[in-house]
């Protein structure tokens, strides 16, 4: 690489810079991974309990994988700490509908947690009658925190 191609730090990399510098720590990027071995039928069930930050979060992005005999769909939602819905604007994400087992699945907007909020990503099934056997594997919770 010659003198010509090396450059200088442009406006917009030094306004993130101090923007960074601002919140008094980097920012992270990182992935959750959980699983939950028993369903119960239509009751939302905690796949990650996060409920307790210590940074701000955004969520990106998720993979998840249904095993077991499922009779129905599995259905995703994420919660704050206190067990109110902030995701998706409707009732919940649905496997085959939304999005694909076992397949990434990129939020069209990124979820913004408060760290004093916390937040939950739970699931359930369309049937009653998942239960016991009928699992669900958070492969990937794409998040960056920072703050």
């Amino acid at each position: 690489m010659g003198l010509s191609t090396v450059r200088t730090t442009g406006d917009w990399e030094t306004a993130l810079i101090n923007f960074l510098s601002d919140f008094g720590s980097l920012t992270t990027f990182s992935q959750e991974v959980a699983a939950a071995t028993d369903v119960n039928g239509t009751t939302w069930k905690d796949l990650l309990d996060k409920s307790t930050l210590t940074k701000n979060t955004r969520i990106l992005a998720f993979k998840v994988t249904v095993a077991g005999s499922w009779a129905g769909k599995a259905k995703v939602r994420i919660v704050d700490g206190d067990g109110d819905k902030i995701w998706p604007s409707g009732d919940e994400v649905v496997e085959d509908t939304d999005f694909v087992s076992a397949t990434q699945y990129t939020l069209a907007d990124a979820v913004m947690i408060p760290a004093l909020v916390g937040y939950k990503v739970q699931f359930r099934s369309s049937n009653v009658g998942d239960g016991a056997g009928d699992t669900l594997q958070l492969n990937n919770l794409d998040i960056v925190s920072f703050g």
